[in-house]
């Protein structure tokens, strides 16, 4: 895993001795030359995905020093989101009341210049948390989502939920979809080719409801959450979203299958909660199943 570190010192000499070094260890080193150009950098970098791992910064510096920055780092909402961004102080302060004031302005470590082997040794330590801390998202992402690709129930269901209870961002469109004759794909076909419709439906839900409100909520029912969207508005993007299900046949190990798919709507308008919203959904799915399955019946094969 190659780290990004962005070396912040205004003495032009140590910054490029400093980066050659670390260049030698394996990281990807980026540059500033005083304070505020690191503001700058990292205001632009901030919700990018080549943001830096590490902050090394200088503490004196022109124009805005390393406490500043580093209170500032700390502080900003963007990168308190995604992976830690660690700050590491290096610099000619010594002293306890130094490394006190840096550690209160949020540092994460503290290193006096000219000691390479304290400086390589707190970098191995950081890389070794960064690797924890990527593996245990990696861990959480799996977790959360379902072999469909979509979220499993309990994590679209917590989802929608906060989203429902949150009086002041009403409305909330959800929109519940059933794979029709799910169980003659199984028994026709085989599970094999069954878990691959899921598969191909939760791929397709994914291009279709891009802000990720969506998830498995059981067999082959799927839950849409649409923030913001009216009634109208909802059964618009149902129909949307259901035409680009069923638009292709779905390629299996048994071959090329065509589905169809049922689905109910409900808006909350009005202040209600998760499980209503879905019981409103769970009957206009079940209504329009049963509308077609009178329209098969009128001509029997």
């Amino acid at each position: 895993m190659n780290l990004k570190i962005l070396i912040v010192d205004d003495n032009k000499a140590v910054r490029g001795l400093i980066a050659s070094r670390l260049r030698d260890l394996g990281y990807i080193v980026d540059q500033a030359a005083d304070g505020k150009e690191a503001l700058e950098r990292l205001i632009q970098l901030a919700e990018s995905e080549i943001r830096p791992n590490i902050v090394l910064v200088d503490w004196n510096m022109p124009q805005l020093d390393g406490i500043s920055l580093c209170k500032w780092l700390k502080s900003c909402q963007a990168y308190k989101k995604g992976p830690h961004v660690y700050v590491l102080f290096l610099t000619i302060n010594e002293g306890t009341e130094s490394e006190t004031m840096a550690y209160r302005a949020g540092a994460d470590g503290y290193i006096v210049k000219g000691s390479w082997g304290e400086l390589e040794a707190k970098l191995n330590a950081v890389k070794d948390r960064i690797i924890e801390e990527a593996e245990l998202r990696k861990t959480i992402a799996t977790l959360q989502q379902d072999p469909s690709g979509v979220l499993v129930k309990r994590e679209i269901i917590d989802r929608l939920g906060r989203r429902a209870a949150q009086n002041d961002q009403l409305p909330l469109g959800i929109v519940l979809i059933d794979i029709d004759g799910f169980k003659e794909i199984n028994d026709t076909h085989g599970h094999v080719a069954g878990d691959q419709i899921l598969e191909a439906v939760g791929k397709r839900l994914q291009d279709s409801v891009r802000n990720g409100n969506v998830g498995r909520y059981g067999g082959d029912e799927f839950l849409i959450g649409l923030p913001g969207c009216d009634r109208e508005t909802t059964e618009k993007r149902a129909q949307d979203i259901v035409a680009r299900l069923t638009a292709d046949p779905i390629s299996t190990s048994s071959g090329a299958i065509a589905i169809s798919i049922s689905y109910g709507t409900a808006v909350n308008a009005d202040p209600m909660s998760l499980d209503s919203l879905i019981e409103l959904a769970d009957r206009a799915l079940y209504q329009q199943k049963r509308k077609k399955k009178k329209v098969v019946n009128l001509f029997p094969t």
